[in-house]
């Protein structure tokens, strides 16, 4: 039968093959080696076929090649895979015993691909990663835990696309890192990530800080602003604390959500927007929607993908990276010298609920680093409250002599506290049992130091 080939054409496919191919006969004599062979190994054919294998292998690597072909004509192997370096290049050869008919050893065919470009672009891409990482002005992202690993290869499988991201998590566990870390490795890079605080934001400019506003739209609007949607053009905007947005300004923050268009106030006119919505809360918000407090609609809406960053207890590998890289950071920022960490230290840090988080871990080992007078921080520079992880009792006070001034704040800030706890954290509800605004119970729990229940 024609089978339409030309009795060369195997010689021709491996001649023009990208591969790296030589052929050694039953004698570990070189018997084929094409162009790409030649090029790969840096040789020459006709200087090498008839010669022996080893001849082209250092005296150093001899044994080794011997041993090798050796367990091909044994059978031992049918094939061998190896990865070598030559003056900067990295190949991957195989090696693989050539049979007969009637299975009999012939020969061994050694296959080399140069996989230098693709090994650089490797290095290329983990060094960019890391560098990512590290990237930021609150220095390395700590993802030593299995579980922040997860959140971190989360944030590079969705960071080139545009869907909305819900980040939530507990008070303090670092959702604006992840933050930061999914904008600088979108396409978005080179825009601005615009940050919204929604718990800090003035009930009656919650619109004109959004959306901007024209000059005269309101008493005190003396020129025209742009609203932070508009800001952030091109960019990311970040919702933090989404969960505390009054329901009449979720209604107008879902139409422009859906729209990508804002209405300043003054304005009879839209501005079409271009931004990646991203939104953190320590909210439950599904329950929050079956209490009322938080609108369905535009739950769905955020909730597209979802990241739960994980508290610190559930992470405990990363406490003592974390602890390290905040006291080498407040040292720097205080001209202290790096405080050296007691084993005292460790142990109770690992063994600490810490029910703030990083937030709290930070806080307190600021603390430690600016009291400390002995060049090692122990458990005894803590705070107090973290030493004995209790609260302020009201009770006791007014028991130490001390100013009305200080009393007056001790009270103030334990005050607030407690009722933060009545409310489960809702800084909505808590503003209102105070008697405040819930912008003043913010600027009070950052004057206190309270951390977000």
């Amino acid at each position: 039968m024609n089978t339409g080939f030309s009795p060369d054409i195997f010689e021709r496919i491996v001649a023009h093959m990208a591969e790296g191919v030589i052929f050694l006969d039953g004698e570990d004599t070189i018997r084929v080696c094409n162009p790409a062979a030649e090029r790969i190994r840096g040789v020459r054919a006709d200087r090498i076929v008839g010669k022996s294998i080893l001849s082209i292998h250092p005296v150093t690597m001899h044994h080794r090649i011997r041993e090798l072909i050796a367990n091909l004509k044994s059978g031992h192997y049918a094939a061998v895979n190896r990865s070598i370096q030559v003056k900067n290049r990295f190949f991957d050869n195989s090696y693989s015993a050539i049979l007969d008919s009637q299975g009999d050893y012939v020969g061994t065919l050694l296959i080399s691909r140069d996989v230098t470009e693709s090994k650089l672009l490797a290095e290329q891409n983990l060094q960019l990663r890391h560098s990512l990482l590290d990237a930021g002005s609150e220095g390395p992202l700590v993802a030593q835990s299995r579980a922040m690993q997860q959140v971190v290869e989360m944030v590079q499988a969705v960071a080139g696309i545009d869907s909305t991201v819900l980040i939530v998590g507990e008070s303090g566990t670092g959702k604006e890192r992840i933050v930061d870390l999914l904008h600088r490795l979108s396409p978005r890079l080179q825009r601005p990530l615009v940050r919204v605080n929604c718990a800090a934001l003035p009930e009656n400019l919650i619109e004109s800080e959004l959306f901007g506003h024209q000059r005269g739209a309101f008493t005190g609007a003396v020129d025209h602003a742009k609203g932070k949607f508009v800001q952030a053009d091109g960019g990311t905007l970040f919702l933090d604390e989404i969960g505390e947005l009054p329901l009449a300004a979720q209604a107008k923050m879902l139409r422009a959500i859906q729209s990508r268009a804002v209405q300043p106030l003054g304005s009879d006119r839209e501005i079409q927007v271009n931004v990646r919505i991203v939104a953190a809360t320590n909210r439950n918000l599904a329950q929050e929607v079956q209490d009322g407090r938080f609108r369905e609609d535009l739950y769905y809406r955020l909730n597209v993908i979802t990241m739960e960053v994980p508290p610190l207890r559930d992470r405990p590998e990363d406490i003592l990276p974390l602890t390290e890289l905040f006291v080498q950071q407040l040292a720097r920022q205080m001209g202290k010298p790096v405080p050296a960490l007691s084993d005292e230290l460790h142990t109770f840090l690992i063994g600490h609920a810490l029910p703030g988080n990083v937030r709290q871990l930070k806080h307190a080992l600021e603390r430690a680093v600016a009291l400390n007078r002995t060049g090692t921080l122990t458990v005894a520079d803590l705070p107090p409250d973290l030493q004995s992880a209790g609260r302020i009792d009201c009770n006791t006070l007014f028991d130490s002599d001390q100013a009305l001034k200080d009393a007056l704040g001790n009270f103030e800030r334990a005050f607030i506290v407690r009722t933060l706890e009545t409310h489960r954290g809702r800084k909505m509800q808590t503003a209102d049992a105070l008697g405040i605004s819930r912008k003043c119970l913010w600027e009070k729990m950052q004057r206190y130091g309270i951390l977000d229940t």
